[in-house]
């Protein structure tokens, strides 16, 4: 799909925005497409990634029908299908954003920079997108980018427990620091992420703790969904958001 590109700070190159989305999911059953206040779920980050203006291209990759059909449906392409080799429940992202990029570059399609949208994703906002675009290119390209959000208890503070419900401290004394002497820590939220085309086809592992920026997204953004409890925690959150802007405006 070819975009109207918005203005954006630094040097902007071309830019794909790409959407993992395999057709199987355990827990809960057809995820990406399940609906969501009456639309796939899918269809919200494709919706943010069109407003953004920022792609020269938004492409799914799948290997199911229905997801491809949909993705076409709300303005994406889904060609070439995911191979069954790369679908599993297995594969991780890395392999799967290789092949991608390597399949679009021998019809001729080159890009400089990938931002992966990750499929469940309804609080997405455009604008969020083009303000951690800006951000990742103010360094040059030279570090990938994850959107994050403030740990709401400093870390230092949590415990694990086992089974007998016996607890033993993330960072032993940690809980009788004082809370102003502690930095604020971050979670990855699982929304999407940029990398530079280039770093990406030739990297081994994405776990490079030194090459990240952290794009802070707020609470209410940041739901991560991969039970059925957190799917209808996300429909509560949404319409509360919903009803909250209706009487806003």
């Amino acid at each position: 799909m070819e975009a109207n590109v918005k203005p954006s700070g630094g040097k902007k190159g071309r830019v794909l925005g790409l959407i993992l989305a395999r057709g199987g999911s355990k827990r809960i059953p057809r995820k990406n497409i399940v609906d969501f206040f009456g639309r796939p779920m899918l269809s919200y980050p494709l919706e943010a990634a069109r407003e953004s203006g920022l792609f020269d291209r938004i492409h799914v990759s799948s290997d199911d029908l229905e997801i491809r059909r949909i993705a076409t449906e709300w303005g994406a392409d889904s060609d070439p299908e995911r191979p069954s080799h790369l679908a599993d429940d297995h594969t991780p992202m890395l392999p799967v954003a290789q092949w991608v990029l390597r399949e679009l570059q021998s019809g001729g399609q080159v890009f400089d920079d990938v931002v992966i949208l990750f499929p469940c994703s309804p609080f997405l906002d455009a604008d969020d997108l083009v303000a951690a675009y800006d951000l990742y290119l103010s360094h040059g390209r030279q570090r990938n980018l994850l959107t994050v959000c403030k740990v709401p208890a400093k870390v230092e503070y949590y415990y694990r427990m086992d089974g007998s419900g016996a607890l033993a401290p993330i960072q032993p004394g940690g809980s009788f620091i004082r809370s102003q002497d502690l930095d604020d820590a971050y979670f990855e939220t699982g929304t999407f992420t940029i990398f530079s085309a280039d770093w990406l086809l030739t990297a081994e592992s994405l776990e490079d703790d030194n090459r990240y920026l952290g794009y802070e997204l707020a609470p209410a953004k940041s739901v991560d969904i991969d039970t059925p409890e957190d799917l209808e925690n996300a429909k509560i959150l949404f319409k509360t958001g919903r009803a909250r802007v209706r009487t806003e405006t």
